[in-house]
């Protein structure tokens, strides 16, 4: 009998704990960690969209993050499994955001309220703004690279002066 509550015990265990994974797709290489931290003008940007993309052949599954306050993108694989696959990629950067409404959101999302800011703010024409040169989000033009390899993989690049031009 105590051999069983053991087990069970454990099991229990071992599910709070996360070791409980997620099966990989098929085909899906081994990915190792992977943080890459971005900075404008020397400080942090919090908001911008890291992607990797192989410097040679293709790569079926997306490689990226989103950086975060201190700048730290964690970058994931496929949007869901930790790490980047052994290789060579150009490092992206973009922030690309709509300027906020001018109404201010209800917190009650199932209010009339509700209702009545929907239908005011889906009838802005507001504009849509690029924070981050465009060059670093073409593969063709940015310098940026990384090189996974096994074990942890971190690196860090500065996007150059901060910018806010309209993307028509």
């Amino acid at each position: 009998m105590q051999p069983r509550i053991f087990i069970v015990v454990m099991f229990g265990l071992c599910i709070l704990s996360g070791c409980e994974q997620k099966k990989r797709p098929d085909g899906m290489p081994a990915l190792f960690p992977c943080s890459i931290t971005v900075t404008q003008k020397d400080q942090p940007l919090e908001g911008a969209l890291v992607r990797l993309m192989p410097e040679s052949g293709s790569f079926e599954w997306t490689i990226g993050g989103k950086s975060d306050a201190s700048g730290v993108a964690k970058i994931t694989t496929h949007g869901e499994y930790a790490g980047a696959p052994a290789g060579t990629f150009k490092v992206l950067v973009s922030k690309i955001e709509k300027q906020p409404s001018a109404y201010e959101q209800p917190k009650d999302n199932m209010s009339d309220e509700w209702k009545e800011w929907f239908a005011k703010s889906a009838n802005e024409k507001l504009p849509t703004f690029r924070y981050v040169k465009a060059e670093f989000d073409d593969a063709k033009k940015t310098s940026h690279s990384i090189t996974i390899t096994k074990g942890k993989n971190n690196a860090a690049f500065d996007v150059g002066e901060p910018i806010k031009e309209e993307v028509k």
